[in-house]
């Protein structure tokens, strides 16, 4: 079974962009994250890495529609990965990639990938969310919000572009919190803010299962309140129930319930012959259908009376 982050990533990875603005910004991304620039025999050649088959198909489509140039693609497997396969999408030509590079404002003026987020790359809102997109695509992940906490994550090995990111994700209105270990996590926790997130970068399926999984969880959470409410409320009943029988019984074991007025001798022989039932059983036992209310101004009567007799007799076997 496919993991929530997959489904969410192969529902991106069908995103293309219409604008070449758009586009270059998401190529922009996926290099920053998953890129690299390898020099050998006075050649140069940037690299794009992925174990996502259908990552390294977009991005090159992504640079079709917007470079001319001679892609190659080789898969590799090695036990280093774990017998999983590694594509690698390959350029080659110095002034081929240099101008890549330039025009996606991903490398400096020597050979190095730029570490933070150009500017311009990210002007305006669709360019953003392409960019935000990219590198959730290529170092991002989402836990299955129905077996775990909400949390969404990106990483990076730079503090440049990991600043970067919580600075650009704030402009699109997401709080983002960072933590390092070996590489810098931008992470996000809330549940709003995730939904938020994967509808900006295009990922509106995950987002409505997202929203329906939340809806099953505030379903159970009710039930399970009303469930632990009911549950305090009948222990308190029965924890009241009890104490009436109690008192009731000492009555009677003393002097009976013969003295007592007709309407609170009935109360005190329902409680005794139903020591379970609710005030509202009560009532409905009684021979005028009370209400709970009548019930329990007359159980608080009766209790009230039979405290005071009970403690007149414990006050006279002291003196």
């Amino acid at each position: 079974m496919e993991s929530f982050s997959k489904k969410t990533k192969e529902e991106l990875n069908r995103r293309i962009p219409d604008k070449e603005c758009c586009i270059k910004a998401e190529l922009a991304a996926i290099i920053h994250s998953i890129g690299s620039i390898h020099l050998s025999e006075q050649k140069i050649s940037l690299t794009v890495s992925s174990e996502n088959a259908s990552l390294i198909k977009k991005a090159l489509l992504l640079f079709k529609s917007t470079f001319e140039f001679n892609p190659q693609i080789i898969a590799e497997e090695t036990e280093r990965l774990g017998h999983r396969r590694r594509y690698n999408l390959q350029l080659f030509g110095e002034n081929l990639v240099k101008k890549i590079l330039r025009e996606l404002a991903v490398m400096k003026w020597g050979l190095d990938l730029e570490g933070g987020i150009d500017s311009g790359l990210v002007r305006s809102e669709c360019c953003r969310s392409s960019f935000l997109r990219g590198v959730f695509l290529s170092r991002g992940s989402i836990t299955d919000p129905l077996k775990n906490d909400y949390h969404l994550e990106l990483v990076t090995e730079s503090e440049d572009f990991a600043q970067g990111l919580v600075y650009l994700m704030s402009l699109c209105g997401f709080k983002a919190g960072i933590n390092r270990r070996k590489d810098y996590f931008i992470y996000m926790k809330d549940a709003d803010t995730i939904g938020k997130f994967l509808t900006f970068i295009g990922a509106h399926s995950a987002f409505l299962q997202l929203e329906e999984v939340r809806v099953i969880k505030g379903m159970r959470g009710d039930v399970n309140r009303l469930v632990n409410c009911e549950t305090a409320n009948l222990e308190k009943t029965v924890r009241a129930a009890l104490e009436q029988v109690e008192i009731i019984s000492e009555l009677q074991r003393r002097y009976g319930l013969e003295f007592l007025p007709p309407n609170l001798r009935e109360i005190a022989w329902l409680r005794l012959e139903n020591p379970e039932a609710s005030l509202k059983e009560l009532g409905e036992l009684s021979q005028k259908k009370l209400s709970k209310s009548a019930i329990n101004y007359r159980m608080r009567k009766l209790l009230k009376l039979a405290k005071n007799s009970l403690g007149r007799q414990e006050k006279s076997s002291l003196r």
